[in-house]
Order: C-alpha cells, then sequence, then structure tokens
C-alpha cells in the first residue's frame, strides 16, 4: 500500500494588493504528526493556515489532503479543526454550549451532542466546568474549551494559530503538554504556528522556518534545531553568528564554553535562573549562556561552533 501524506502543501503563493504573503510555500505533514512552523509576526504563519482551512485561497499552487486536491473545496468539507490565537469562545454560552456548538451547528442529535460533550470535557479534565461561562474561567481553561471545541467535530488535522500567546509562562508550559497529549489521545495530525522556540522544542515532530511569507528550511525537529543549514535559519533559532578564517560560523548561546582561547570582554551580564552574558570577542559579539559565572581572563571555547553554507 502506497503510504499517503496527511497533507501536501505545493507551492503556493498569496498576493495582498503588491504584497507578496506567501511566496512558493512547499511542505508535507505525516499522519499523525505534529508539525511546528516558526516564524516571526507577519512572516506569514497564520496565512498558511488560513490557505489550508479554505478561509483564502492561494493565487496559485496546491493542497493536497488524504491524496485529494482541496485547494478549492469549500471550508465546512476539509475535516479540519481551527483553534484561533483569540479563542474565539462564545460569552453568552457556557461550557457545555460552547463544546457542542459544532454538533448543534451540524443538527446532530440531542443525545449524541450530550454524550460528545461528557466525553470531551472528560478527556481534558474539565467536565467540573461545564455549567461555567467563560467569564469565569482561567485563561488556560478557556484554551482547553476552546480545544474541545475543536475536537468534538473529529477533525482528522487541527490547526492551531498561537494559541499560548497570551498565556503567562507557566500556563504556557503546562498546556504544551496537554497538547501533545491531544495528538496522543485523539491521533490527529497537527499544524502548530508559533513565534516562540519553546512551543517548537516541546511539541515539534518536524519543524518549518518561515521568513517573509517563504519557507526557509524544513525538517525533523532534531535537524533543524540542531543543525541550521544557513545564516537566515540560524538567527531565527537564536544562533550567535560569526566569522572565523573567512568562513561563517554558528553556536547556540548554551553550547559556547567557559574557559577557552577565545579572549572576552564581558559587556553585559544578567543574573536570573541562569547566567545571560553578552560578550565582546574578536569575531564579534556574542551570546553566552552558563550555569556559573565567569571571569574576562576565563575566556571560552567556540569548539561547538557549526559551518554554514553561504
Amino acid at each position: 500500500m502506497v503510504h499517503l501524506d496527511k497533507l501536501k502543501v505545493d507551492s503556493i503563493s498569496k498576493m495582498i494588493g503588491r504584497e507578496n504573503i506567501l511566496t512558493d510555500v512547499s511542505f508535507s505533514l505525516k499522519d499523525g504528526e505534529v508539525k511546528v512552523i516558526v516564524g516571526a509576526s507577519g512572516s506569514g504563519k497564520t496565512s498558511i493556515l488560513n490557505s489550508i482551512a479554505g478561509i483564502i485561497r492561494p493565487d496559485k499552487g496546491t493542497i493536497i489532503k488524504d491524496g485529494e486536491d482541496i485547494t478549492d473545496l469549500e471550508i465546512e468539507k476539509r475535516n479540519i479543526g481551527f483553534v484561533f490565537q483569540d479563542l474565539g469562545l462564545f460569552y453568552s454560552m457556557n461550557v457545555a454550549e460552547n463544546i457542542a456548538y459544532g454538533l448543534r451547528i451540524r443538527e446532530k442529535d440531542i443525545s449524541e451532542i450530550n454524550r460528545r460533550t461528557l466525553e470531551i470535557s472528560k478527556a481534558l479534565s474539565i467536565e467540573d466546568q461545564l455549567l461555567k461561562y467563560p467569564a469565569q474561567l482561567s485563561g488556560g481553561e478557556k484554551q482547553l474549551v476552546s480545544l474541545a471545541r475543536t475536537l468534538i467535530t473529529n477533525p482528522d488535522l487541527i490547526l492551531m494559530d498561537e494559541p499560548l500567546s497570551s498565556l503567562d509562562s507557566f500556563l504556557r508550559n503546562s498546556m504544551r503538554w496537554y497538547i501533545k497529549d491531544i495528538q496522543k489521545k485523539f491521533g490527529v495530525s497537527i499544524i502548530y504556528v508559533t513565534h516562540d522556540l519553546a512551543d517548537a522544542e516541546i511539541l515539534a515532530d518536524s519543524i518549518a522556518i518561515l521568513d517573509q511569507g517563504s519557507i526557509l528550511d524544513d525538517g525533523e525537529k532534531e535537524l533543524i534545531l540542531n543543525h541550521p543549514k544557513n545564516a537566515a535559519v540560524a538567527r531565527i533559532l537564536g544562533y550567535n553568528i560569526f566569522r572565523m578564517d573567512g568562513l561563517e560560523y554558528a553556536i547556540h548561546p548554551t553550547r559556547v564554553r567557559a574557559g577557552g582561547q577565545t579572549r572576552i570582554k564581558i559587556l553585559y551580564h544578567e543574573k536570573g535562573m541562569k547566567d545571560n552574558y553578552l560578550l565582546e570577542t574578536e569575531f564579534g559579539r556574542i551570546s553566552f549562556v552558563s550555569d556559573n559565572q565567569i571571569k574576562e581572563e576565563d575566556g571560552v571555547s567556540l569548539e561547538d561552533s557549526l559551518p554554514l553554507r553561504e
């Protein structure tokens, strides 16, 4: 049997006015995979999701889902769930009514609606919140209600548009594991877009790097995070970029080693959970993160640097 990708985005482009917001974007998503698309605000992340969902139509290119061209297919026929950044909960409805909304507009039987609402709410541990209204919920609970409302219609692909961006750091970390668990419990494929590398590190099976409407790199998480293919990708991933002996190198702030032949001047030092430095070296300014304080006479080692392709 030939294995089909869950989704294949093939060379889609989109212009709004005279501005290219997407340019020849291509990537694929395996069945059951979580792909995280990382990019800055305005890089085109939401436009990719809107194209897949059918909210906007690309000017060129195709979108294939389960072997079927859905580029021009109606939104309601795509079996795709969408978790929006602003969640879009109905504040005049209680939690149960919000969760059940997708089944109600499909005119499902009330017994099925009640069964599925309870089933989904138990799976996300919010069954004790069903009679509350969104205004009575914490940020994390609102996120879970939004996820439940998406899952209740049994989509086989879920699109997530920076759903954790409004949460504090503790809730973000907790919700990442809920999302990871959802993929396992419900067997759905997920495309998650974010500007936060911590989302990618925890959630992703594969990562695509997006910049100014173009995919710069795409592949398995470990390969993308640990082996950026060029300086543009490395910068987005937070690497230091420097030149040595006429060649360009990248090194992550966590891989700079205290004690070495590279002489340093400490420009800034901030002590938090780790010691964060900005160092001046003969190769330029380098960020450095360490568990321990260093002194200028210690120097640093850049031996873990990666050569970059021009």
